[in-house]
C-alpha cells in the first residue's frame, strides 16, 4: 500500500504538470489547431493503437475473465442512472438540470484521466480490463448520452446522428477487432505488439494535457447544489456499487482494482462538448467537470487507494 500510495504522489505531480501545461498553452490562440490535431491522434490512433494491443496480446482464458469488467461496467452505469433520476424525481428538477445531472453522474472521464492513471497505478496489467469498461463506458455515452443531452434541449436526435456518434469511436472497433483475433486464435508477433505500445501510450500523457486544455475556469457558487449531487453520486455511488459487485463476483486482481479506480472517475470532459452542441448551460457543465476533477484526483481516489487496495 505504501509504495502504492507514492506512486500515486507522483502520478499526482505529473496530472498537475500537464493540467498546468494545458491550461496555460490555452491562453494562446496558436494552440487551438494544435490540441484540434492532438484530440484527433489520441482517439483516431493512439488510443485505438493501445486498446488493440491490451486486448489482443492476451490469451482466450484471459479474456473471458475480462467479461466480469464488462458486466462492472454495466451495472455502475445503471446504478448511477437510477440514483440520478431519484435525485431529479426528489428535487422536483426541470428537464435540463435533470439531464446535466445524469449525463455527469452517470459518464465518467474513463478515456482521458481514468485510462492514464490506471496505467500509472497499474502498469501494463491494468490496461486490457480497463479497455473493456472504457468501451463499454464510451459506446453507452456516444448513443444515451447523445439522446439525454438532445432531450435537454429539446430536440430530436435521429439514427443516423447516433450511429455517426458511435462511428466517431474508433477504439469500440479496435476492441472489436481484438476480441475477434483472441476468440479466432490470430495471433500476431510480440513485435507488433511492441510497436503498438510505443504508438499508443504517449497518449496517456496527452490525454491529461487535453483535458487541462479544455477545463474551464468557473465559479463554484452558482453551481453548489449539483455539485454536491453529482458527486455524491460520482464518488459514493458508483465506487460502492462497483465494489459490492467485486464481492458478489468474486472478482480480484486487476479487473477488480481497474474497475474500482475508473468508478471513481470525475464526470466527461465530453459532457462538455455535448454541451456546448446542443446549447446547454456550459458554466454549469464547466464547474461540474473542472471542480469535480479535482475533488477526485486530491481527495477520492487517494481514500480509494489507502482503505481498498
Amino acid at each position: 500500500m505504501k509504495n502504492t500510495y507514492v506512486e500515486y504522489l507522483r502520478l499526482i505531480g505529473i496530472i498537475s504538470l500537464l493540467f498546468g501545461i494545458g491550461i496555460l498553452a490555452k491562453r494562446a490562440r496558436a494552440s487551438k489547431p494544435v490540441f484540434r490535431w492532438i484530440n484527433f491522434l489520441v482517439i483516431y490512433v493512439m488510443f485505438p493503437a493501445l486498446v488493440f494491443s491490451a486486448v489482443a496480446s492476451k490469451s482466450l482464458s484471459y479474456i473471458t475473465q475480462l467479461s466480469s469488467a464488462a458486466v462492472l461496467a454495466s451495472v455502475v452505469l445503471g446504478s448511477c442512472a437510477v440514483a440520478s433520476l431519484a435525485v431529479a424525481s426528489a428535487l422536483w428538477l426541470d428537464r435540463k438540470m435533470s439531464v446535466a445531472t445524469m449525463l455527469n453522474a452517470c459518464f465518467m472521464n474513463c478515456v482521458y484521466i481514468g485510462f492514464p492513471v490506471v496505467y500509472l497505478l497499474l502498469g501494463d496489467r491494468g490496461l486490457a480490463p480497463a479497455s473493456i469498461f472504457v468501451v463499454i463506458i464510451g459506446i453507452m455515452h456516444l448513443t444515451v448520452g447523445v439522446v439525454l443531452a438532445a432531450g435537454g434541449s429539446g430536440r430530436r436526435i435521429s439514427a443516423r446522428e447516433i450511429a455517426d456518434s458511435v462511428l466517431s469511436f474508433p477504439p469500440a472497433f479496435a476492441l472489436i477487432v481484438a476480441l475477434a483475433m483472441v476468440f479466432l486464435g490470430a495471433g500476431l508477433p510480440t513485435e507488433v505488439f511492441t510497436g503498438l505500445d510505443y504508438v499508443g501510450k504517449p497518449a496517456l500523457f496527452l490525454m491529461l494535457l487535453f483535458v487541462g486544455y479544455q477545463l474551464p475556469l468557473v465559479n463554484p457558487r452558482r453551481y453548489l447544489s449539483t455539485l454536491v449531487t453529482v458527486g455524491s453520486i460520482r464518488f459514493i455511488v458508483s465506487p460502492f456499487v462497483i465494489l459490492v459487485g467485486i464481492r458478489a463476483l468474486g472478482i480480484g486482481g486487476f479487473i477488480g482494482q481497474s474497475a474500482l479506480i475508473l468508478a471513481v472517475m470525475p464526470p466527461a470532459v465530453f459532457n462538455l462538448i455535448l454541451a456546448q452542441k446542443f446549447e446547454l448551460d456550459l458554466k454549469l457543465y464547466g464547474a461540474v467537470v473542472f471542480y469535480l476533477t479535482f475533488v477526485s484526483l486530491l481527495a477520492v481516489i487517494p481514500l480509494v487507494l489507502y482503505f481498498a487496495f
